[in-house]
């Protein structure tokens, strides 16, 4: 998580585990739009665990 989108860091990584719940919930596929960059093909846990991969930065 890049620190020039974001003033609060800590709660943007903690969106990372809501989002990971509403994955899990089986309400069916969960589709993230943001609005940027290139589209990623992989599903939202694959996605958080690249963010949290990441890191803080």
């Amino acid at each position: 998580m890049s620190r020039c989108f974001t003033h609060d860091s800590g709660g943007a990584l903690a969106a990372l585990d809501r989002l990971d719940e509403l994955a899990g919930e089986g309400a069916g596929e969960l589709l993230l739009l943001p609005g940027h960059g290139e589209p990623f093909t992989g599903g939202v846990r694959d996605a958080t665990r690249l963010a949290r991969q990441f890191g803080v930065h």
